[in-house]
């Protein structure tokens, strides 16, 4: 049968990204958009892939395999979103967005470690 056509977006939030997709409506079926929602502590990596002739688009991997079920195409534990021309520049800059709010985290979980770790006696 092929792959079916999906379209969707990714919203990079305070705290999470979240990612809206939806099915190709059929002639007599509407599908719904599903979304799910991923912590920056989920996600193991994001990357940007950009070749000649080929498609645009960002490889989205997380830790937890089982979440990525209900994604049409994805992998184990990781989906290729296809990026549409229209996106190009904002899809370049979210992987960068994405480990710098990752390397947020990690700092602000170190820095309350060493805090604990100096306030022991």
């Amino acid at each position: 049968m092929g792959y079916d056509i999906v379209e969707g977006k990714l919203i990079c939030q305070a705290t999470e990204v979240v990612i809206q997709f939806k099915q190709k409506d059929r002639a007599f079926r509407k599908n719904p958009i599903q979304s799910a929602k991923f912590g920056y502590r989920e996600i193991e990596s994001i990357n940007y892939v950009s070749r000649w002739f080929q498609p645009k688009r960002l490889i989205f991997s997380i830790y937890e395999a089982a979440k990525l079920d209900s994604f049409p195409g994805a992998g184990i534990g990781s989906v290729d979103l296809y990026v549409a021309k229209e996106s190009l520049s904002e899809a370049k800059r979210v992987a960068n967005l994405i480990d710098y709010k990752k390397s947020e985290i990690r700092l602000a979980e170190s820095e309350s470690l060493l805090r604990r770790r100096d306030s022991e006696p």
